[in-house]
């Protein structure tokens, strides 16, 4: 099937509000709404091209990161494994068990499974060193390991899939990395250039889906764009055969300044609240990933 785009209206999902706002005016040095809007649209357009080259036509896709998790607290005397743990320098210091059987399922909550084949113990602790940025770190020896499941987050929600769950020495926290094999982790290119060349836009961090209606998660004001420093959040998604990119435009108070006692500066809390925003889309979701349009990867599926 050829790749197709909608472009899809949003509803911003506003507390005590009934729909976003209008455009207020463009103050000194801001750019346009509707400019952002379609610097947003294009950099969207390159988020699904460079997804859909990464992914090509696999059918399970683990969030990137997720595929590793940490069991325990380290010990406070072993709070200088951290580094090496979490770049993965880690080796045997003996033999680690064949796999008991050639495949395993990832499973759904919905009730949808995956067969996948399954790596053995060795090779997910291999595969465990996925981040070259500490070549200094001393590798920690693995002493065991036993099959486990674990829950990772995919672009089609969360799923229980087999895990290797790596014993390591001196220490009682356990290292968990996911047991099937769905290819290489995928690494999805970001847009060239930085993301604040595009102003204006908020970052989903997480999605929801209920039929048509998905809503995303991201962090913003406290406030409302009626309130003085509030600020609205309006979604629209770009949407393909494979995933679905989600921007979220920023819409801010454009009311008179308050007033303030003389000689006092009017200024804005910077801590972040969480915030949603919601959009319909043209098709249901059914499997696609959602994708964040600043760095082009998938977010978790909640």
């Amino acid at each position: 099937m050829g790749r197709r785009l909608w472009w899809v209206a949003a509803v911003a999902m506003l507390a005590g509000c009934a729909g976003a706002p209008a455009p207020g005016p463009v103050g000194p040095g801001e750019t346009p709404q509707a400019d952002v809007r379609q610097r947003l649209r294009e950099r969207a357009g390159v988020v699904l091209a460079n997804y859909q080259r990464a992914v090509g036509n696999r059918e399970l896709v683990v969030v990137w990161g997720q595929e590793t998790t940490v069991s325990g607290a380290l010990e406070p005397l072993n709070e200088h494994l951290k580094t090496a743990i979490g770049a993965g320098r880690l080796e045997a210091a003996g033999e680690l068990p064949a796999t008991p059987r050639r495949r395993g399922e990832a499973v759904w909550s919905g009730g949808r499974r995956l067969s996948l084949p399954l790596l053995p113990a060795r090779e997910a602790l291999r595969l465990l060193a996925v981040d070259d940025d500490c070549p200094e770190c001393v590798r920690h020896p693995v002493t065991g390991a036993r099959l486990t499941t674990m829950r990772v987050s995919t672009t089609r929600g969360m799923a229980t899939v087999p895990a290797w769950e790596f014993s390591l020495e001196d220490t009682k926290a356990r290292v968990l990395r996911m047991a099937l094999d769905s290819g290489p982790p995928v690494r999805v290119d970001p847009p060239a250039g930085s993301p604040d060349d595009v102003p204006d836009g908020a970052v989903a961090e997480s999605a929801r889906v209920d039929g048509k209606r998905l809503t995303v998660a991201l962090t913003g004001s406290r406030e409302g764009a009626d309130q003085p420093c509030g600020e609205d959040y309006v979604a629209e998604a770009v949407e393909s055969d494979t995933a679905v990119a989600v921007l979220v435009q920023v819409r801010r108070y454009s009311g008179p300044t308050p007033e303030v006692p003389p000689g006092a500066a009017f200024g804005c809390l910077t801590v972040g609240f969480p915030r949603t925003a919601t959009v319909t889309l043209a098709e249901p979701l059914n499997g696609r990933a959602v994708l964040e349009v600043q760095q082009g990867q998938p977010v978790p599926l909640r």
